[in-house]
């Protein structure tokens, strides 16, 4: 009797699905062909697609965000564990005013919206070294105690969220500040600074194309692979 996928012992297709589509880095793009199969392989592989992998929501503002986690349905945005963003950027910093920027604001609120299963936040080295700096300018620690205090505010209205990584170069600007964020329950993630060239994408890039399906969104027979196989392939471009 002739054998197809389906027909093999799930822990199988589970290997199958996690040597495919689990990647180490975080994910920047989404071109995960396997997915248009059909109906099922669809149901089976997303779980894993998007819970076991990171993605990258860095260098997007609140537009990007917004259409990935939409068009992913939120059947799918429900699976997602690790999200990877960029440091919530202040808008005033002084005595008198600690605010964030709107974008910053509506992307975490947007994350708390849709992702009900969220674990882990990390912030990129990147962003988190220039949060540091312009903090270490000022020279005040009290806006450095309250701007940590907001950021964890906002951080925390995410009621899943079970850790907060925060990215940053081992010989960084000041230690009050390592030490404001390590109070909060954070997790601080030291690298040695590199000089790099070049950079990956992020979803920022990727704003016209349809991510994938919510599983209540169509059935088999409505299933076309002609459609969208298009998309999958110039994603992964």
């Amino acid at each position: 009797m002739p054998t197809n996928f389906l027909s093999l012992p799930s822990e199988v297709r589970n290997d199958i699905y996690e040597q495919l589509l689990v990647l180490e880095d975080p994910i920047t793009s989404l071109t995960p062909g396997l997915l248009l199969a059909n109906k099922t392989v669809h149901r089976e592989a997303s779980s894993l697609l998007y819970a076991q992998n990171r993605f990258d929501f860095t260098r997007c503002n609140f537009e990007h965000v917004a259409l990935f986690l939409e068009q992913i349905g939120r059947n799918n945005a429900n699976y997602i564990r690790h999200i990877y963003v960029d440091f919530p950027e202040f808008h005033y910093l002084d005595l008198q005013d600690v605010t964030l920027e709107d974008d910053s604001i509506h992307i975490l609120e947007k994350i708390q919206g849709h992702c009900n299963k969220l674990s882990t936040i990390t912030t990129s080295i990147h962003s988190t070294n220039a949060m540091e700096l312009r903090l270490d300018a000022l020279d005040c620690p009290k806006v450095v105690t309250e701007a940590m205090a907001l950021v964890n505010t906002h951080f925390r209205a995410i009621s899943s969220l079970q850790e907060i990584i925060v990215e940053v170069y081992e010989d960084g600007p000041s230690d009050h500040i390592r030490r404001e964020m390590k109070s909060h329950g954070w997790t601080i993630s030291a690298t040695e600074y590199v000089e790099e060239s070049g950079s990956d994408r992020s979803f920022g890039d990727i704003e016209d194309y349809d991510y994938g399906y919510d599983d209540a969104d169509y059935d088999d027979d409505d299933y076309d692979i002609d459609n969208d196989s298009d998309f999958w392939r110039r994603a992964g471009d």
